[in-house]
């Protein structure tokens, strides 16, 4: 692109980041032994302002989900933090992300604070989460009260 004069976006950018972040599935199709790329997407979203492009929402939730996805649940939170800080605002997408990822390590107190942070802002869940939460229901794991907060 670069050396046809077509300087790079924030889409592409964030089909990058997305790519790298793909649940491992990149480095298979690639055949590279590394076990996580999620480190290279980090590096270049860090590099983004640099490059003169301004991360928007899609960029942070892709970065946050990969975090999420890598079990490195502590920088998806920071992240997190910082684009509520900097902006741009998180979207119903970024808030189902975190929510998911501390309903499976079982972190209810966070998952019930972002739940209604979320709601604060008028967003809804998404089928993935009301997903999870209803398995979550069955097997004992949570009570209905999860349920109700989502609705």
């Amino acid at each position: 692109m670069v050396s046809c004069g077509v300087p790079p976006n924030i889409w592409t950018y964030n089909i990058l980041l997305d790519g790298f972040c793909d649940n491992g599935k990149l480095e298979k199709a690639l055949g590279m032994c590394r076990a996580s790329k999620v480190e290279d997407a980090w590096e270049l979203f860090c590099s983004l302002n640099l490059k003169g492009v301004k991360p928007d929402v899609r960029t942070y939730t892709i970065m946050i989900s990969g975090f999420c996805v890598k079990r490195l649940k502590q920088e998806a939170v920071a992240l997190f933090r910082k684009m509520k800080e900097d902006g741009p605002l998180p979207n119903d997408h970024t808030y189902n992300v975190l929510i998911r990822a501390h309903l499976r390590d079982g972190d209810k107190a966070a998952s019930a604070e972002l739940i209604k942070g979320m709601r604060s802002f008028g967003f809804s869940a998404e089928a993935s989460t009301f997903g999870l939460v209803t398995n979550m229901l069955h097997d004992g794991r949570l009570d209905k009260s999860f349920l109700d907060m989502l609705s």
